[in-house]
């Protein structure tokens, strides 16, 4: 099997999430206790050395749902701080997801000895879920963050990390007529340092449309409707290439038993389906945790990542000024029957979760 196991089981602890600090530093990973009281605990290991595993708990609350909603989430996001006229600090904050509620807090607080308790942003309905959230960093200590719920809304808030308070931005309570599962930024490879930049953020609904937030909402339609196994489950976007005002994107969806789609959103906001890269199944796919991930590899090269059902990795790359597939690969990093999901690329490796066990890694053929 060409991959490599980081994480290991834990007796008693259930893998829930994880992610990778920026230059692939640091793996942060989350457990949840299977006996109740349920307890949630943070294991670090740090990719460029040896060390040892350390882990922390953190006190956060639990819901009693939350574990079987597949509701939780994991993300390291920085903020910069003027110390002392011109001199800029950065702290990182780790972000949980419980499913009603978003925790805030610092790295720093993470390895502290001393008690802390986290900032909390809870979600105005009881009965929903949020079911993913993506952060990022404004203006100096200000993080902006928008989730997605099980009933379709999207909310957008600020924190302040200075004054730890929060303040609604938006809100749409019927963005989509059914679950909104996965929200991921359309990132961009053309990044100005100097200028604050809010990026587009990508949403997938089981109603089969992306949703596209970037100052207002717009709604695309991604699978035909009427196919009643064929269902949209996660989605995502990068800025190809940037012109003055505006922009060549492309997206990919992964369709449940129908492969990756990949859309063409030109300059004048057309969008245009330009391939299907299909998984070689025989299986009646079902997980709505299977993502995909989508990276600029060159000017004109684009690489497509897809997670499944049969513990393999697809791998494309794909010339979007030729219009041809360069290359494909598949990975067998899992048993047959091994659901591998929450993919993330980040330099040459990928990263993923092997059903709710552990968290493995694999370089970029």
């Amino acid at each position: 099997m060409n991959d490599v196991a980081l994480t290991n089981k834990f007796l008693n602890e259930i893998l829930v999430s994880y992610c990778v600090s920026p230059g692939e530093q640091f793996l942060l990973c989350l457990y949840v206790t299977i006996d109740k009281p349920s307890k949630a605990f943070i294991r670090v290991r740090n990719l460029k050395s040896d060390q040892k595993i350390k882990k922390y708990e953190v006190p956060i609350e639990l819901s009693s749902l939350a574990f079987h909603r597949d509701s939780f989430g994991l993300q390291l996001v920085q903020v910069s701080k003027a110390v002392g006229g011109k001199k800029i600090e950065f702290e990182h904050y780790i972000i949980v997801n419980t499913g009603d509620v978003l925790h805030f807090f610092t790295l720093e607080q993470l390895f502290s000895i001393g008690e802390y308790v986290p900032y909390k942003w809870r979600h105005n309905s009881s009965t929903d879920t949020v079911t993913s959230f993506h952060a990022y960093n404004v203006r100096g200590p200000d993080l902006q963050v928008v989730y997605c719920t099980k009933f379709g809304a999207i909310v957008k808030f600020d924190f302040d990390s200075n004054a730890s308070s929060f303040k609604l931005v938006s809100e749409f309570k019927d963005a989509a007529s059914d679950c909104i599962s996965h929200c991921e930024p359309c990132t961009s490879t053309h990044k100005n340092k100097d200028a604050i930049e809010i990026p587009e953020l990508v949403f997938s609904s089981f109603d089969n449309c992306i949703y596209s937030l970037e100052g207002t909402l717009q709604k695309f339609p991604a699978v035909d409707t009427l196919s009643e196994q064929k269902i949209l489950v996660s989605a995502v976007g990068v800025v190809a290439k940037q012109y003055s005002k505006k922009s060549l994107r492309y997206y990919v969806a992964n369709v449940l038993n129908g492969g990756c789609h990949l859309f063409k959103r030109s300059a004048n906001d057309t969008w245009d389906e330009t391939r299907i890269l299909e998984r070689d199944t025989v299986l009646v796919e079902k997980s709505p945790l299977v993502n995909c991930c989508l990276t600029c590899q060159s000017r004109t090269q684009l690489q497509i990542v897809s997670g499944s059902e049969s513990g393999k990795i697809y791998y494309w790359c794909y010339d979007y000024r030729d219009d041809n597939i360069l290359e494909s690969h598949v990975l067998q990093v899992a048993e047959t029957q091994d659901i591998v999901y929450n993919l993330q690329v980040v330099g040459p490796s990928i990263y993923y979760m092997v059903n709710r066990d552990i968290v493995g890694s694999a370089i970029i053929p």
